[in-house]
C-alpha cells in the first residue's frame, strides 16, 4: 500500500489538498458571510470563488491531465461537505464535480489550439493575459453547464444574468489566486520558505 502512496506524482496530492482545503474554505468561510450579506443565488454564484483560480491555475502548471486530480477531489468533498447533496453520491453531484473539473482542462486545450502556429506562443503563468483568457473561457462553460443543469434557462436575461455573476466571481477569485501564487513563488525563490 505504501508503495502505491509513493507511485503517484507529488503535485497530485499537492493539487488534491488545494483544492479540497479552497473548497472547505469556500463553503464553510466565503459563502456564510455571502449570504449573510445577500445573494440572489446564493448556490451558485460567489463574489470570489477560489476553487475556480485553483483548477485554472493547476491546469495552466500541469496541463489537461489535471482533471484526474480535479474530479474525484470536487466529488469527495461535494459528497462530504455540500448541505444540497446530504451526503449522498448522486447523479446531480457527479454531473456537477465533473462540469467543475472539466472546464478549465477544455479551455486550456481551446487556448492551445488556437495558438498552435504561433511559434512565441508559450502558455505559463508568466503569460497572465493567456491564464485570464482561460478562465473567462472555463468559466462561461462551467455556468452554461451549471445553469443548465440546475435549470435556470427561464429566459435569456436570466442566463446571461446568472453568465456575468459568475463569470465576475470566478475571475475575483483567480485574480486572488494568481497573487498569491505569484507571490508563493517569489518567497520560495528568496529562499525564505
Amino acid at each position: 500500500m505504501i508503495e502505491l502512496w509513493k507511485s503517484f506524482p507529488k503535485w497530485v496530492w499537492v493539487i488534491a489538498i488545494c483544492n479540497f482545503s479552497v473548497l472547505l474554505f469556500e463553503l464553510k468561510v466565503i459563502f456564510p458571510i455571502e449570504r449573510s450579506i445577500s445573494s440572489h443565488y446564493p448556490n451558485i454564484v460567489s463574489l470570489m470563488f477560489l476553487p475556480h483560480a485553483v483548477r485554472v491555475l493547476s491546469t495552466v502548471i500541469i496541463g489537461p491531465k489535471v482533471f484526474f486530480v480535479l474530479f474525484p477531489t470536487t466529488l469527495i468533498t461535494g459528497y462530504f461537505l455540500y448541505e444540497s447533496y446530504a451526503g449522498g453520491l448522486s447523479l446531480p453531484l457527479i454531473i456537477d464535480a465533473f462540469s467543475a473539473a472539466i472546464c478549465a482542462p477544455i479551455a486550456y486545450l481551446v487556448v492551445k489550439w488556437v495558438n498552435r502556429n504561433n511559434p512565441a506562443f508559450e502558455l505559463s503563468l508568466r503569460n497572465w493575459q493567456m491564464v485570464a483568457l482561460i478562465g473567462v473561457i472555463a468559466s462561461v462553460a462551467n455556468s452554461i453547464m451549471r445553469a443548465g443543469f440546475l435549470g435556470h434557462f427561464e429566459s435569456v436575461s436570466h442566463v446571461i444574468d446568472l453568465v456575468t455573476k459568475v463569470i465576475i466571481g470566478d475571475m475575483a477569485g483567480l485574480a486572488i489566486g494568481l497573487l498569491a501564487l505569484v507571490f508563493t513563488f517569489r518567497l520560495i525563490r528568496r529562499g525564505q520558505i
